[in-house]
């Protein structure tokens, strides 16, 4: 019994099965022989790619093939079937190199612009930021660089600017719109000129994909907490429910069926077309947005933009946000965030956990969990990089 063991393991030594494969054949052996009732076993099934066997005499039985010495071919194709299932193995993206040009406007960005620049440098192994392309300081045009980003939107001026770029290597090229508001510009040079698009707004995809984007993904700058954080704030800030979206017909709608809950509470509405005499105080921040946030016990948002839904998060407040494709991705609904889908909806949501203070507590708490780790700087720029070195 020994010997004939020993004679079956040098057989599959010598076509030298895959651990994994060979495995998958002992135990297809032990179930045919099993059903078998311990008799020969049968000859399986043709493997998938193997080549059927032409019509012609019997095999004899002193040379007929038992499971573990299948053709050559056959190890190979299940080996290949099992490296298909294999997820894409980790990013080592301590090993890139990435050079990053910044269009970003220096008044409303400059804090988003450093703190991606900051987690760069984090997990890579050089973050090369540079002001022009198209003249590159001399030590640079001499490193291979493995990525290429660009962020904010681009102009005329800058596809010139790119046209001749002396880069050594073949680097990703990839653009970090700032486009949550509106989609970007000059979307056809944009197709032509990057490999990978990133935009604020996942509605703008569709477009984008329309205009000749080959891979389009969304993802929204993360909120700087070094201007987004919780704190106490002044009185003048401090409101009982805080209203974001313009003044419209559906929004006003929205007003008329929240007016018994608003009866001796302080509201404030930010957003165009306000009056006083809608029983709110206007408001327009515009550097100490934080502020209201900060102070607002609930905020409300029509239209909601994600960037700004991610800074309320990031201040811990509670936020009953329109629905929009573009919540889902990054917040949880009724976890991190609460949604709302029509007046009346968001009458009932409202008055309920207006009730329930501890439910508000826990659905802020998790938005500024979420804010500093799920969906922190470093891991909005781990995902850009992950996906930049698998193209």
């Amino acid at each position: 019994m020994n010997k004939k063991r020993s004679r079956v393991r040098s057989r599959r030594t010598q076509i030298r099965l895959h651990p994994v494969t060979e495995q998958r054949i002992a135990k297809m052996v032990v179930r045919v022989l099993k059903k078998n009732g311990g008799g020969t076993p049968q000859a399986p099934a043709p493997l998938p790619g193997a080549v059927p066997s032409l019509p012609g005499p019997p095999v004899a039985a002193e040379t007929e093939t038992v499971p573990s010495e299948q053709p050559a071919a056959a190890p190979t194709v299940l080996a290949e079937l099992d490296e298909a299932r294999k997820p894409p193995g980790p990013v080592d993206t301590k090993q890139m190199k990435v050079l990053v040009r910044s269009l970003l406007s220096e008044d409303s960005h400059w804090h988003t612009e450093q703190s991606i620049l900051d987690g760069l440098r984090l997990v890579t192994q050089a973050a090369a930021p540079v002001k022009h392309l198209c003249s590159l300081p001399t030590g640079l045009t001499a490193i291979p660089f493995d990525l290429l980003l660009v962020l904010g939107n681009p102009d005329p001026n800058f596809f010139d600017e790119l046209r001749d770029p002396v880069l050594s290597g073949s680097p990703v090229k990839a653009v970090w719109l700032a486009d949550a508001a509106a989609p970007a510009e000059q979307l056809p040079s944009i197709a032509d000129a990057f490999d990978l698009v990133f935009t604020q707004n996942i509605n703008h995809i569709p477009l984008y994909r329309y205009m000749g984007c080959r891979q389009i993904v969304y993802l929204p700058f993360a909120a700087d907490p070094s201007v987004y954080f919780p704190k106490t704030v002044n009185i003048a800030y401090q409101s009982d429910i805080l209203f974001i979206g313009n003044a419209d017909p559906r929004t006003r709608e929205m007003f008329a069926g929240m007016k018994p809950l608003l009866v001796d509470k302080k509201v404030f509405a930010m957003g165009l077309g306000w009056q006083p005499e809608d029983g709110v105080t206007c408001v327009r921040p515009l550097a100490d947005i934080q502020e209201y946030y900060n102070g607002a016990t609930v905020i409300i948002y029509a239209q909601p933009e994600p960037g700004q839904v991610l800074a309320i998060g990031a201040c811990g407040g509670f936020l009953l946000a329109e629905n929009d494709p573009n919540l889902y991705e990054y917040m949880r609904p009724d976890e991190d965030i609460v949604i709302f889908r029509s007046a009346g909806d968001l009458q009932e949501k409202l008055g309920y956990y207006w009730d329930r203070p501890e439910l508000m507590r826990y659905v802020s708490t998790n938005a500024l969990y979420g804010s500093k780790y799920r969906n922190s700087c470093l891991q909005m720029v781990l995902k850009l990089l992950h996906l930049a070195a698998r193209r």
